[in-house]
């Protein structure tokens, strides 16, 4: 309404001094699991025989994860309350045209903090149970199964502040000259300081370009996060499955009475057990693999890697994220199918649900919502003018591309808080 205003009066629009340094969070907080994956491998809950109540590695996961929701709000908000830029950008003119699509996006940071808290508060009952030495391996599987919706809100929110930036005109030319550059001391000192009034505003296709990719980075190593969880996820189904099938060979194995072809069946069970962990790690390390080299790739450009090279490479690994991430789904199904007695102390089907949701959001949701909107072009336009007059759904598919970068992670904050929640109740 500000912005209109001013236009109406036939004033000169003059953008609010922005924020100069947009810091990559996608890249800091792959660095940071990367760190802590090796900070695990070396010390898990101990060190020297001594408890680390503060420094085992999920403590210092939620401390990664707070200081970067800290910095992820002050921009936010900052942003939000600077007007639109439509001089300087005249494509933006219809971004808040949608009128649940603005409140709808500024709540989410909000349940992104709540997400965090609720991760956080089930973390440290599984922490304890560890500290007393119960079931160590179960509850570490199980904290990391936690972390994922507080770890995928996280980014998810970190991926719509590169674009909040690009509707404000805070991207800059001299921000795409290196993509080192608000990691330079001098731009880290300036962070949230104005801009000042000589930073001109980078081009539009340009700013676009370098908000998109920073947006993708941050999806990316989501997807890493989440693929690693449900290599653990299936590494404690089946390390459930075969501790139950040992406690049945040894009750048979007490039993004297126990008919010699029944412990002949009891044999092939287990070697069938060893065919379905094997073939179930085909399809869960693929995933993990492919997830490794798409947030690896979305990084290139660090490296000085060209653009049309990511590019390429990009297309070709969302295409076969998308099919491990289908195979990694159906190894789950068939092992909670096939071992669903040895299984029932887990109490697998929610738990199996909420995995299940959680690897949706990877790669199928997304294709889902590109498959409405590329369907809904080729319809013929009196069913275009029916489907957009549908509450909800007309307005999802008429969403632009930048609308779209700010609707699908907030939708998945959401999800994640719900995803909180029900973990709450399940694990």
């Amino acid at each position: 309404p500000c912005t209109a205003n001013v236009l109406k009066s036939g004033l000169v629009f003059q953008a609010p001094p922005n924020s100069v340094s947009m810091l990559d969070v996608g890249m800091l907080v792959y660095a940071g699991l990367f760190v802590l994956a090796l900070w695990r491998k070396v010390c898990w809950y101990w060190c020297c025989g001594m408890w680390l109540s503060i420094l085992n590695y999920m403590s210092l996961l939620y401390l990664l994860v707070g200081t970067a929701l800290g910095y992820l709000l002050i921009g936010f908000y900052q942003a939000a309350q600077i007007p639109v830029d439509v001089v300087e950008y005249p494509e933006l003119k219809d971004l808040w045209s949608v009128g649940w699509l603005r409140p709808f996006v500024l709540l989410a940071p909000i349940a992104t903090c709540v997400t965090v808290a609720l991760g956080w508060l089930l973390t440290e009952s599984h922490i304890f149970e560890i500290h007393k030495r119960l079931s160590m391996t179960k509850h570490d599987r199980a904290v990391q199964i936690v972390a994922l919706p507080a770890v995928f809100g996280l980014m998810a929110l970190a991926s719509m502040l590169p674009v909040f930036e690009l509707t404000t005109g805070s991207i800059t030319a001299e921000m795409l000259k290196s993509p080192w550059y608000d990691f330079q001391p001098l731009n880290i000192l300036s962070l949230f300081q104005a801009r000042q009034p000589d930073d001109k505003p980078a081009s539009w296709n340009d700013a676009k370009l370098l908000a998109f990719w920073r947006y993708e980075t941050c999806m990316y190593v989501a997807d890493l996060f989440e693929a690693w969880v449900l290599y653990q996820f299936g590494r404690l189904v089946l390390e459930q499955v075969r501790e139950s099938m040992s406690k049945e060979e040894e009750t048979s194995a007490l039993d004297s009475e126990t008919p010699a072809h029944l412990s002949k069946v009891e044999r092939d069970l287990q070697d069938s057990h060893a065919a379905v962990t094997s073939l179930t790690w085909v399809g869960t390390s693929l995933f993990v693999v492919t997830c490794v080299a798409q947030s690896a790739a979305s990084l290139w450009p660090y490296l000085g890697g060209s653009q049309a090279d990511q590019e390429a490479l990009m297309s070709h690994l969302q295409v076969a994220g998308f099919v491990t991430s289908c195979a990694a789904i159906y190894n789950l199904v068939v092992v909670e199918q096939a071992f669903h007695r040895h299984l029932e102390p887990l109490r697998p089907l929610l738990k199996f649900m909420t995995v299940k949701m959680l690897v949706s959001l990877c790669f199928l949701q997304k294709s889902v919502l590109t498959g409405l909107q590329i369907f809904n072009q080729y319809l013929p336009g009196a069913m275009q003018t029916v489907v957009r007059r549908v509450p909800l759904v007309g307005d999802i598919v008429h969403l632009t591309d930048l609308q779209i970068h700010l609707f699908y992670p907030a939708l998945i904050i959401y999800e994640c808080l719900l995803l909180a929640i029900l973990h709450l109740l399940v694990w």
